[in-house]
């Protein structure tokens, strides 16, 4: 302890009894995600420790002034989460304080778009000024796995605003009618929430009007989508995301101020979400040769992938490059041939040898000859 902190004496039982308590009860209120109780509640506490511990001034002074910023700049105060009338399940998910637990990695023209819609939101009082409005609505379009929900994630933590998702296990509702009335409340909650609204799956709701087998209700449905999204307030954004862009009904793209189609990566976006995930466990020799043969996966796969080669190495204790060379090739055997010879290449490329080419991939050294 610092020679300038106060010791604590027998005395000072009450006061320790009194932090106690005062830690359970933030702690509580830290883990239900109320950020604002929280900053408003750790005041005081905060006041009392700084009296008795003058050498924790410098670390208090910067949770005070990160406290402070809450305080003025969050609102959480928000209004009740919209319900399902009959099954009284929350008809969103809403999360006032968005993180990502990892680095995203996208193909450059996709972060170029991203970074230009935080540019306009960031400056959307320089683009009003001059008659224009930033965007207010985008559809994110691509195969599972490539990123289009991290993307949302993304900006929503990069504006510091709350993400609120769509959950369609309970606005989808099996009573006549009811679907419709759940949309419309999760908009109009949404446009007075000044956040993110997220509809992910959104060939669900939006579904072509010609598609016979879709009940009167949900082809009015698109209507009102089509309307809301015209309408939808400047300052707030609409994210949409689908898988199946051929089953959007053809009124809805024209709709949204971008549409942004995510690809699956090719193999220098495989090989710098390697780098990002492996670091210095693999070389820049590996990375090449493992990017070759997962192109054509999912960031979401190869992650996935890398995360299971780390887990088995953990609990065998064996070597990680060890570990990764073995999960490489049994990916390798079951790869259809155009992969294993793209590999080939690459791992000829590097210098290794027939027979281990041949090893790796499961060609003939005959094979391999005659495709070279």
């Amino acid at each position: 302890m610092s020679s300038e902190a106060l010791p604590y004496l027998d005395e000072d039982e009450p006061y320790i009894r009194k932090l106690e308590s005062s830690l359970v009860h933030l702690v509580k209120i830290g883990l239900a995600g109320n950020h604002r109780d929280l900053s408003l509640a750790s005041a005081r506490p905060l006041s009392e420790i700084l009296k008795r511990r003058p050498d924790l001034s410098s670390e208090i002074v910067k949770v005070t002034s990160l406290r402070n910023s809450i305080t003025r700049g969050s609102n959480t105060s928000h209004s009740p989460i919209p319900v399902d009338v009959d099954s009284r399940l929350e008809l969103l998910r809403r999360d006032d304080n968005p993180r990502l637990a990892f680095v995203p990695t996208w193909p450059q023209s996709i972060e170029r778009e991203l970074r230009t819609i935080l540019q306009e939101i960031d400056q959307g009082d320089l683009l009003r000024s001059a008659g224009l409005e930033p965007t207010r609505s985008m559809l994110l379009v691509g195969p599972p796995g490539v990123g289009k929900t991290v993307a949302a994630r993304w900006i929503a933590e990069r504006l510091s605003t709350p993400l609120l998702t769509l959950d369609l296990s309970s606005v989808m509702s099996s009573y006549l009618g009811k679907t419709g009335g759940n949309i419309r409340g999760v908009l109009e909650y949404a446009k007075k929430s000044n956040g993110i609204l997220l509809l992910d799956e959104f060939d669900s709701i939006a579904k072509r009007r010609d598609d016979s087998s879709d009940v009167g209700e949900l082809k009015r449905l698109v209507t009102v989508l089509l309307q809301e999204i015209d309408d939808w307030p400047s300052g707030n954004l609409l994210i949409a995301a689908t898988n199946h862009p051929e089953l959007l009904d053809p009124a809805i793209w024209r709709r949204f101020d971008r549409v942004l189609k995510f690809p699956l990566p090719d193999v220098s976006d495989v090989r710098s979400l390697l780098k990002n995930l492996l670091g210095e466990l693999a070389s820049a020799n590996a990375i090449a040769e493992i990017g070759s043969l997962l192109v054509g996966r999912s960031f979401a796969d190869i992650t996935k992938l890398v995360a299971q080669v780390r887990r088995e190495s953990l609990l065998s204790k064996r070597n990680e490059a060890d570990t990764l060379a073995s999960l490489v090739e049994e990916i390798c055997l079951q790869a259809p041939l155009n992969s294993k010879l793209k590999y080939a290449k690459c791992l000829r490329e590097a210098g290794r040898s027939e027979r281990i080419i041949a090893k790796r991939t499961g060609i003939s050294r005959d094979t391999l000859r005659k495709r070279r």
